[in-house]
């Protein structure tokens, strides 16, 4: 007798019938829960929690989840006429407040303080917790939630859907995450159901109910427009991420793109100076442009083309003010034990610069600062330091020349600026988006979205219209400079290639272009001598990947410091705390 008597002790307390002393000043003695199903989907909760306190306190205080995420999903839940009773139904002071995903209510009264047993009645309404799934609608739900501070010794629920039969149900009572079963699910009715815990709810454990309704139900769900103002309030995250790049696509549609001549005129200015914003789709006809462009050097229409004067262009200009005769380039040959070492000296022929370009100045000063006849190799460390004055007058001389209305570096500049000043405020949205939800999806679309942005910041430079006819221009000289034979047509060939190269430069077609006059027999020009005809095409290249590396070279760095959601039923199942609701709750 004994013995049956110590197994039948032992099975009572597994089954959790006998309380348990927590460590807490109060436990909860039982949690019953009464959901109500509403035609509109909403579910009316009301939670009978009967505590009961060891020492002195105020009340209890009761955390329901009002933001769930799952798979980078979000869902904003409502939590609306919220009431606090007593046993007796007499109200009960309380006060809500947000805590992360959740709002706490802190139930009792601040003056005053009780002991031993007491019973809350917590009533509330909640929407969107019904999930419309493919074969049946379901309410996935905690009931006590996992975080309470104290054990639970009963916990049992009741779920009445008038508005639609009830077809499945599960359950799940354990450790938050578990599949354990320590519970019943029962029909109780076509739509009534009753779920019971046969263990006590310790510490992160939860009691969870799952409820299939039937697809054939006179529930009514949120509409369209209902549906679409929630996700916007779900995901706004998802939207201040993507808002400045949508700013940036509305900017650069109506800043950012070229302006044209009405009339459509490319080689001169019309009478008619109305103009239009260039069509995105626009795929108007080269202009056939068969010699430079009046009144326009190889930087220029460098910059024009792409909006930006880079170092292919300052080589374009060197060229080109060599075959003005400013000054002279000749390679030298001296041969080594192994191979030979080409070199490349600037000799200067003429000082007047008055009918120069100021960037063509800077860029003759920079060369000839030491003396008249300057290697190419001792402009290392040197001529970098100018190349920022250089660009600046280049892109200077083209807003003075109305091709661009503002220099397309400076606007970038802006507009980069801008685009980083913006994120950096919608990375602290952001953060507080994902502090609050959990949702950590808008990170991914940030990475997405500020390269995108900044594209467009670097694509806000717009032509006028006359810049962008002298831009048609530059694209028609481009693209017949690349097209090849129709050069052996041209009478004065030789003069045509002295014109012509410093722009082949500067347009990205030179290594075409020199093949084309190697293969017609044309000597290269005055102004650029040691080179051959046969090999124009190599020593050209040579030439401009020489000046890349020694103009563009600046003295290495010292190192030295500078001191100054898924279902409950399909998939892989359920679990104990993985629906809504749940929370938790402790004493104050």
């Amino acid at each position: 007798m004994k013995k049956i008597g110590l197994l039948l002790f032992a099975f009572i307390l597994l089954s959790g019938s006998v309380p348990v002393f927590a460590a807490e000043d109060y436990i909860v003695k039982s949690f019953e829960s009464a959901i109500t199903v509403n035609q509109d989907t909403s579910l009316s909760v009301e939670e009978k929690i009967a505590v009961e306190f060891s020492e002195a306190r105020h009340g209890i205080y009761r955390v329901i989840p009002v933001i769930y995420t799952a798979n980078n999903r979000t869902i904003t839940t409502g939590l609306n006429r919220l009431s606090v009773t007593g046993a007796d139904g007499s109200p009960i002071p309380f006060a809500v407040t947000r805590l992360n995903q959740s709002v706490k209510i802190r139930i009792g009264d601040p003056d005053k303080t009780i002991i031993g047993p007491q019973t809350y009645l917590i009533s509330y309404s909640i929407n969107r917790i019904i999930q419309k799934l493919e074969d049946f609608d379901e309410l996935y739900w905690n009931v006590t939630g996992s975080e309470w501070t104290t054990a639970i010794e009963k916990a049992s629920a009741k779920v009445s859907s008038p508005f639609a039969e009830i077809k499945q149900l599960d359950c799940f009572s354990g450790g938050a995450g578990s599949k354990s079963k320590y519970c019943a699910a029962d029909l109780v009715g076509a739509d009534t159901a009753e779920f019971l815990s046969f263990q006590l709810i310790d510490y992160s454990q939860d009691f969870t109910i799952v409820v299939g309704l039937d697809k054939n139900n006179q529930l009514v769900f949120p509409g369209f427009l209902q549906k679409l103002s929630w996700g916007l309030i779900d995901h706004w995250g998802y939207l201040a991420v993507t808002l400045p790049f949508l700013l940036m696509a509305s900017f650069w549609w109506w800043f950012g793109r070229d302006k044209e001549y009405l009339s459509g005129t490319v080689f001169y200015r019309p009478d008619n100076q109305k103009e239009k914003t260039v069509s995105l789709f626009a795929r108007p006809h080269l202009p056939s442009v068969y010699h430079p462009i009046d009144g326009f050097t190889p930087a220029q229409v460098g910059t024009t083309i792409d909006e930006r004067a880079d170092l292919r262009d300052i080589i374009a200009e060197i060229v080109e003010l060599a075959r003005l005769g400013f000054l002279k380039i000749e390679k030298e040959e001296k041969r080594r034990l192994i191979g030979k070492n080409v070199s490349y000296l600037f000799i200067r022929l003429k000082k007047e610069k008055k009918d120069l370009k100021k960037y063509q100045k800077l860029i003759l000063e920079a060369i000839f600062a030491k003396g008249n006849r300057v290697y190419l190799s001792e402009l290392k460390d040197k001529f970098y330091s100018h190349i920022g004055k250089i660009r600046k007058e280049i892109y200077l001389s083209l807003v003075e020349g109305k091709i661009f209305p503002k220099s397309p570096q400076m606007v970038r500049l802006l507009w980069t600026v801008g685009v980083m000043v913006g994120y950096s405020l919608v990375l602290s949205s952001v953060v507080v988006y994902i502090a609050l939800t959990r949702n950590s999806g808008p990170i991914a679309l940030f990475f997405i979205s500020l390269p995108a942005s900044l594209v467009l910041a670097q694509a806000m430079s717009r032509r006028t219209a006359w810049g962008h006819s002298v831009y048609r221009q530059a694209k028609g000289l481009k693209w017949y400079l690349g097209k090849g034979k129709w050069r052996e047509e041209v009478a004065e060939k030789h003069l045509f290639l002295e014109e012509m190269l410093p722009l082949a430069i500067g347009l990205g077609v030179v290594d075409k272009l020199t093949r084309d006059m190697a293969a017609l027999g044309v000597e290269p020009p005055g102004y650029f001598t040691g080179i051959s005809a046969a090999y124009l095409a190599w020593d050209l290249g040579s030439f401009q990947a020489a000046a890349v590396s020694s103009l563009t070279s600046a003295p290495a760095p010292s190192g030295r410091s500078s001191w100054s959601g898924g279902s409950g039923f399909s998939g892989g199942g359920g679990f104990s705390g993985g629906g809504f609701g749940g929370g938790g709750g402790g004493s104050w």
